[in-house]
């Protein structure tokens, strides 16, 4: 496998506040160029327990709460049924009122109450807090807030050398798993299946190659036929777009990137049944990739894992190896990282 390099550069910006506070921020690519390298068989069952920190934070499912609206209606708001909790993927949900005055319509909200739907059931394709409330004319009823955990049967992870690269003696790497973690259930995809199975045991997933995408989008050579096999034949209900660090910020205006990614993501997400897709920014420093990305993600409507959290944070990258393109790659608690982030997004 042809394998380039990219020159490690830092920068550091140090200041003290209250004369106490150091901040440090450590940015530029320390980017080797590792594709995926996926070994033949990569439709797996489950391996061994993940912490739970995370980047940003969690919910976790919880019985019905009242949330006091601005102007009420002295009526009881609908109660949900199922009444939250933990449930596959694409869970119906329908509200029920005790009593509906007259002209009362249903309302419900997945975005903790910043924009509302008209409706008495709909799908829970998203885990976290739902509300539901009346509403007569433009006054509301107090809302009722409860909260899905969601499982899913098969996931599909398409990355790079992060989720998966073969040994290569040569760099000093001779795992076969999420480069650089020190075992097969200490990178990020083991640490996810890992929890996805404590909530539905028979989950298993497949690793697919983003690599070509991030070298060749846009090119004429290239097409995105080659997740329609994946796609069709393992038929995910959750996809983990985990790529970025081999993107050539270069390239992301002249080959445009911000296009590219779109249509990947508008197949993956109609390949032909319900999917629940999140997406990553990179742990290098890609900042026009990453603009790019979260513009995108947000206009489709899909769930975006920013783990510009770890861009140059030591602590989080493998400094052992003294191969610079291995140890540019995140050891075990920069993996934790990774699932923990991904956990919040995915719940």
């Amino acid at each position: 496998m042809t394998k380039s390099r990219y020159t490690q550069s830092f920068s550091s910006v140090v200041g003290w506040l209250l004369g106490c506070l150091w901040l440090s921020t450590v940015l530029n690519g320390c980017a080797g160029d590792y594709p995926a390298v996926v070994p033949p068989d990569t439709d797996q069952s489950a391996p061994p327990p993940v912490s739970t920190s995370t980047c940003s934070g969690s919910t976790t499912p919880g019985s019905a709460s009242m949330v006091q609206a601005v102007d009420t209606l002295t009526v009881t708001p609908p109660r949900f049924s199922p009444d939250g909790g933990s449930f596959y993927f694409s869970v119906p949900v329908q509200l029920i009122a005790d009593s509906l005055p007259p002209q009362a319509i249903y309302e419900y909200s997945l975005d903790n109450g910043q924009s509302w739907q008209t409706g008495q059931q709909f799908t829970v394709i998203s885990g976290g807090k739902i509300l539901a409330r009346l509403r007569i004319g433009d006054r509301p009823s107090r809302s009722r807030a409860v909260t899905f955990s969601l499982s899913y049967k098969r996931m599909l992870v398409i990355g790079n050398s992060i989720m998966s690269h073969l040994p290569d003696p040569s760099v000093g790497w001779f795992n076969s798993n999420g480069m650089a973690a020190s075992a097969p259930e200490k990178d990020f995809v083991h640490l996810l299946n890992t929890r996805l199975a404590t909530l539905y045991p028979p989950v298993s997933y497949r690793l697919q190659s983003g690599g070509n995408f991030e070298r060749e989008f846009g090119r004429s050579t290239y097409s995105l036929d080659e997740f329609s096999e994946p796609l069709q034949q393992f038929k995910p209900d959750l996809i983990v777009l985990r790529i970025g660090e081999n993107i050539d910020e270069g390239a992301v205006v002249s080959r445009n990137y911000e296009s590219q990614l779109g249509q990947l993501l508008d197949r993956l997400a109609n390949y032909g049944q319900p999917v629940r897709i999140v997406v990553t920014t990179s742990v290098w420093s890609h900042p026009l990739a990453d603009v790019v990305t979260r513009r995108v993600v947000a206009a489709k409507g899909h769930a975006l894992v920013d783990l510009s959290c770890m861009v140059g944070q030591g602590q989080y990258f493998a400094s052992q190896y003294a191969n610079p393109g291995v140890a540019a790659h995140p050891n075990d608690a920069g993996m934790e990282r990774i699932a923990d982030s991904i956990w919040d997004k995915i719940q």
